[in-house]
This record gives structure tokens, C-alpha cells and sequence, in this order.
């Protein structure tokens, strides 16, 4: 088919996929002087009739449902458009890969990347959920997952805004085998068909395929009848049975026996401590380095994982002081998440002063909205760079951290994560060479946003 040079004010620079309904393309904001997603829907599919009523109905739902949102772990939409013989909306661009191509990688992720991607996929539908939305279409070809390891969720043309009255034809989208039992029976939906897809998609990373497998028919017959095996009993490399009565919860036929909201599936989640050996950004797949030169044009170009012990070090860096660095992670661990430490020493490795540190960091924010808010809540911690490099024989850090300030931060941590928090505590505290460094160890176990502040604010406070 012939594409397009430019739709709306954007021109086109290529295309990033096609499917039935019409095309992904890439195209450039002029005036913000950014690159964009546009998703297209072909006109000529949605007639006068009622069914073509209902799906530019969808299409233009997407930028209302999104647009009243604002999450690190959702692809913001910038405008609805039409133009000529397309509708279109223009949302982020995001560098990075479906987590449908990472799993035909690598069917059966690592522990640590299982619970980091579903942390923030919960996080992201938990908000969601709250705005009155939910995107009844969650699985991987859905989920982008950047060269840093966060998680995006994409495609909300399918959200149902609690406020408005969609035409029948909507209560069957969704994905064969995702789909929840009610979505498939055309009864009434609500959240939980996202902690049921939700479900799926966590019962298929820890086994390596996904429950309810066949052609469109079958996966429904096995979605409304059979009861998938437990992730612990499986005959190959079976998990922790820590994981089956969550999966059992989040997959039950019943809506009213599920979770009842994706914020409670996160916090069950939650409780899942990790060995030592395992709890490490080394050991992920989902995570690669930031490639030297001009980033990849195709957002879905594969990565290259990190090896093992290839990643990051607790080495203070030449010419910064530790507790510096670790101010600045705490900034940019309420965007990025735990990832801040990995992209903030890498940084500094290329830096010599705060400026130019801060604007390295800033290259890993999506929005310039971010990147402001990144600058003033690093200024608002009256971080300073060193003119001289730190003696590496001079102590850092332990002293700072006091019996008094180790109990009053456990409180505080069992607070927000419960029993969890000792074990967390006790692990920040051997790494942390600075007080600041030991909460920005903290925070990093919180979901990045307003979740975090809050942590970040409490440890300061003590309470």
C-alpha cells in the first residue's frame, strides 16, 4: 500500500507496523522537535453503520483515556487527529522491544525480571483502573519494554471509560487466550479482566508458555473450562510454590474471586523475597546497555543482555563523592525506578561536573515535562559536584548510619511493604556508604511515581 508523507502536522519517517485496522508509523514533532508514534485507523473500515460507529468510538477513547492519565509505565497520547482518509494518534515514541519478542527469546524469564516487569505493569493498570479506565487487552505485543528495563503499556483504542456507553460490538475485543471467561461470554466487565489477563501474562513468563494455548476456539474452551497447572508442579524447572494460589487468584473464572484490584496483585507479588544471588540487575534479560553512538531508528531492534557482572559496581567514582551520586539517583529513581543507579554511575563516568551529569541522566527521560521535574527536584536537593576527586581511603558512609535511623527506616519500610522490610533493610545497609544512599536503596523497592516520593519523604521524616 502507498503511505503517507506526512499526517497532520507530522511527517512520516517509517513504519513500525500494520495490522488490520491500519498502520504504526514513525513521524517527527516540528514543534517540539521530537519523535512520535502515530497509529492510524483506516476510515474506509469504520462506516455510518453502527459497528463503525462503535469502533472510531474506541479509536477516539484511546487520547480521552490516556490522556487523563499521567504514569511512567503508560505511553502518553499527544493529540487525536484526522486527516484526509485516516484518523490517527500521535503518542510517545518508545526505543525499545514488545515483550512478546523478548519471551520468543526467552519464554521463561528470570525471577527477577518477572517481578520487576509485573510490579510495573500492576502499577500502571492500578492507575488506570482508578482514572475509571481499563484496557482489556493486556498481553505482551502490547507491553514495550525500553534498553532500561522499564515497561510501557501501549494500546488503550480498546479502554472503557466508566462514563461513557460503548456500543455492543465491544464487549468481545480482546486477545484469545487473555481474554477473561466474561469478556468471551459478553457479560458485563469491569477491571478485572486486566487482573485476568494480567494473570496470564505472569503464569506464561514463569512457565514458559502461556495457559490457555490452541486456535482462537480452543483457547476459549480452556479459558472457560480447565484449570491450568500449578507454576510449582510442572514437570520442567518448576517455580517457587510461592506463585500458585497468586496465579490461582488472578486466573479464576469468578471475577468476585480474583484480586480485586491490580494493587493488591502487586502487593501479594510484593512479599516475594528473592535469594541473594538473584536479586541483582546482573542477572536480567529485559535490561540491556545503552549502545555507544546514535540510537537505533526500529524500536523493536533486539538488545543485547547484560552478562553477568558486566552492569554495575558500588566502587565510589573518581572525582564524585558517593553521597552526591546517591542524591542524584534518588532523583531520578522516582522516573526510572531501580534502573537509576545503573544509568546515573554509567553517567557519571562521562562527567565532570553536575550540569553535565544531569543533562546525561536527563537523555533517559521520556518527556521534557520529566526532565524538568528531574532538574528541580535534583536542585531541590542542593546536590553539589566535587571539584577533586574523593579520597577512596577516607570513610563515606557507615557512620551515618546510626542504630536509631536503621530501626525508625525498618518502621517505616514495614509501613509500606510489610514483613518484607527487614530483609530489605538489612541489605541496603551493607551496600549504603551514605545515609541518602541508604534511602535511595530503600525507595528503589517502591513503584516509581508518587509511590516512591512518599517512601523517599517518610525515611527523611523518620516516621
Amino acid at each position: 500500500m502507498k503511505h503517507p508523507e506526512q499526517l497532520g502536522k507530522y511527517p512520516i519517517t517509517g513504519v513500525i507496523g500494520e495490522g488490520a485496522m491500519g498502520v504504526v508509523y514513525k513521524a517527527f514533532d516540528p514543534v517540539i522537535q521530537r519523535p512520535v508514534a502515530i497509529k492510524t485507523i483506516r476510515k474506509h473500515l469504520v462506516g455510518e453503520d453502527l459497528s463503525g460507529s462503535s469502533t472510531a468510538e474506541r479509536f477516539r477513547n484511546e487520547a480521552q483515556a490516556v490522556g487523563r492519565m499521567s504514569h511512567p509505565n503508560i505511553v502518553p497520547i499527544y493529540e487525536y487527529g484526522e486527516d484526509d482518509d485516516t484518523a490517527f494518534i500521535a503518542m510517545e515514541y518508545v526505543e525499545g522491544r514488545t515483550l512478546s519478542k523478548i519471551l520468543a527469546a526467552t519464554p521463561r524469564l528470570p525471577e527477577v525480571d518477572i517481578l520487576k516487569l509485573m510490579d510495573q505493569l500492576l502499577d500502571a493498570l492500578d492507575c488506570a483502573h482508578r482514572h475509571g479506565v481499563w484496557h482489556r487487552d493486556i498481553k505482551p505485543a502490547n507491553l514495550m519494554v525500553t534498553a532500561t528495563g522499564q515497561l510501557k503499556v501501549t494500546d488503550f483504542g480498546i479502554a472503557r471509560i466508566e462514563s461513557q456507553v460503548l456500543t455492543q460490538i465491544t464487549s468481545t475485543i480482546g486477545t484469545p487466550g487473555y481474554m477473561a471467561p466474561e469478556q468471551y461470554l459478553g457479560e458485563n466487565v469491569d477491571h478485572r479482566v486486566d487482573v485476568f489477563a494480567a494473570g496470564v501474562l505472569l503464569y506464561g513468563m514463569l512457565v514458559g508458555q502461556a495457559p490457555f494455548r490452541g486456535s482462537p476456539e480452543t483457547a476459549m474452551y480452556k479459558v472457560l473450562n480447565d484449570e491450568p497447572t500449578a507454576p510449582s508442579k510442572i514437570d520442567i524447572a518448576p517455580r517457587p510454590p510461592f506463585y500458585d494460589s497468586i496465579v490461582a487468584s488472578a486466573m479464576a473464572k469468578k471475577p468476585q474471586a480474583r484480586f480485586a484490584s491490580a494493587a493488591l496483585f502487586r502487593q501479594a507479588l510484593a512479599k516475594r523475597v528473592l535469594p541473594t544471588d538473584d536479586d541483582e540487575s546482573e542477572t536480567t534479560v529485559i535490561m540491556a546497555p545503552r549502545a555507544a553512538g546514535p540510537a537505533s531508528a526500529d524500536p523493536h531492534a533486539p538488545t543485547t543482555p547484560l552478562s553477568a557482572g558486566s552492569g554495575r559496581t558500588t566502587t565510589p567514582l573518581t572525582g564524585w563523592d558517593p553521597q552526591t551520586l546517591a542524591r542524584v539517583e534518588l532523583a531520578l529513581a522516582s522516573f526510572v525506578g531501580p534502573v537509576a543507579k545503573v544509568l546515573v554511575r554509567n553517567a557519571a563516568r562521562f562527567s565532570t561536573d553536575l550540569p553535565g551529569l544531569a543533562a546525561k541522566v536527563c537523555e533517559h527521560l521520556g518527556s521534557d515535562a520529566d526532565r524538568a521535574r528531574f532538574t528541580a527536584k535534583l536542585g531541590a536537593t542542593g546536590t553539589q559536584a566535587m571539584s577533586h576527586p574523593v579520597n577512596p581511603s577516607l570513610p563515606t558512609g557507615h557512620h551515618a548510619l546510626t542504630d536509631e535511623v536503621v530501626t525508625q527506616s525498618r518502621k517505616v519500610l514495614t509501613a509500606h511493604l510489610g514483613p518484607i522490610a527487614g530483609v530489605l533493610v538489612k541489605k541496603a545497609q551493607a551496600k549504603a556508604q551514605s545515609h541518602e544512599q541508604f534511602i535511595a536503596l530503600l525507595a528503589e523497592n517502591a513503584a516509581a511515581g508518587k509511590e516512591r516520593e512518599k517512601l523517599i519523604e517518610a525515611l527523611r521524616r523518620g516516621a
